[in-house]
């Protein structure tokens, strides 16, 4: 049986945004009753002065994530050329003790060249955060302060 870190990543998530950056954290509604109809942007919306956060929180075993996994792309998108907002994943891949900040133009960049997913092989590529994170037992405590200076369009 397969474990499901992700509804424990994002408490893991709010609790490090909220730490790490002083800023504040939303969570929006989370649908987990199967109504189609119900669909936010992403998990969470940040904010930290001068800019607002998008954020898609993810958790998943290897070394990438499949697109079809990141079901909130097209809704992220949208918001991906606004000046001052950031919008994209954060994304724990568990089995490598490793937190990315994708942006949400990278995942378009990978898609329109024909990828498939998104990975620790992007890194050195790609405008992909490798985000500073300690291992606690299961979870990464991460200092999420490095996205307060990303450049506009991140």
């Amino acid at each position: 049986m397969s474990i499901d870190y992700g509804k424990k990543f994002e408490e893991r998530f709010k609790l490090d945004w909220v730490n790490s950056t002083g800023g504040v954290i939303v969570r929006l509604y989370d649908n987990t009753s199967g109504y189609l109809s119900i669909s936010n942007v992403s998990d969470y919306i940040c904010y930290k002065y001068p800019n607002i956060f998008f954020i898609e929180c993810k958790s998943h075993k290897g070394s990438s994530i499949p697109f079809s996994a990141i079901t909130q792309y097209d809704k992220l998108i949208k918001f991906s050329n606004i000046f001052g907002v950031r919008s994209g994943v954060v994304l724990w891949l568990y089995e490598k003790d490793i937190v990315l900040y994708i942006p949400v133009s990278v995942i378009k960049q990978l898609k329109d060249i024909g990828e498939k997913s998104v990975g620790i092989r992007h890194l050195d590529k790609y405008d992909i955060i490798k985000i500073p994170s300690e291992k606690l037992r299961v979870f990464m405590k991460s200092d999420y302060s490095v996205l307060l200076s990303l450049k506009e369009g991140f």
